[in-house]
């Protein structure tokens, strides 16, 4: 998968921060701005103007601390990697619905960022058998591509583990479902399950910053909800 617009980090270090009566705005190196709903800050939706004027970026630049409003953080409360790569699934998401939802109508690499969303927002949400349920393994193997494109190690052992467990299972005539596999395993194969859930959840990776890095910002991103 080739990259797309993607460009150094130091593009996207945060320049100066300005605020209006629903969202923080982060002016960028690159000249562009970024920005978040306050709703999903609450401690700046409520802080005063002093208190918000008193930010401090991280080491890298590409995160802002409010440390009088909370304690700071490596990456920030509001990390520019996050913001760029959710709007990155965010348009993806929207050409998928302009495409009443064919996700095979996309371009290869849209389809790629839907099956990474989906990933994330299942497995993280209810495990890897919601994922896999909800979206197919045509879509698990698109984001196993997408992780090893964008060098997401090990999110896609964790996976590739995962989905691993059910080849067994391709001709097996009791399980006529998605939602068979989970009962047709043996305990072994649950535990295991568990533990390669385990293991993605507490993957170190930044796969914002690794999304970033391999895809480049959505052109003419705008603020986050």
């Amino acid at each position: 998968m080739p990259l797309s617009n993607a460009m150094p980090l130091s593009a996207f270090r945060i320049q100066s921060i300005h605020f209006d009566a629903t969202h923080v705005h982060l002016q960028l190196a690159n000249g562009a701005q970024v920005g978040e709903f306050l709703t999903r800050n609450p401690r700046l939706e409520k802080a005063s103007a002093k208190q918000r004027a008193q930010w401090v970026l991280t080491d890298d630049g590409l995160g802002a601390n409010w440390p009088a409003l909370s304690p700071a953080s490596a990456t920030g409360v509001v990390y520019v990697l996050d913001l760029l790569w959710d709007a990155r699934y965010e348009h993806a998401m929207q050409r998928l619905h302009a495409l009443d939802w064919a996700l095979g109508a996309l371009s290869a690499q849209d389809q790629v960022l839907v099956a990474l969303w989906r990933m994330e927002a299942d497995i993280n949400n209810g495990g890897f058998m919601q994922f896999l349920c909800n979206w197919g393994d045509p879509t698990c193997q698109l984001a196993l591509q997408g992780l090893r494109a964008i060098g997401a190690d090990q999110t896609h052992a964790a996976l590739a583990g995962m989905r691993g467990l059910l080849d067994r299972f391709e001709d097996d005539p009791a399980v006529t479902e998605l939602s068979d596999l989970y009962a047709a395993m043996t305990p072994a194969e649950q535990d295991a399950l568990e533990q390669f859930e385990e293991a993605y959840y507490a993957r170190p990776e930044d796969l914002a910053r690794l999304g970033v890095l391999h895809f480049g910002p959505e052109p003419d991103a705008g603020p986050q909800q």
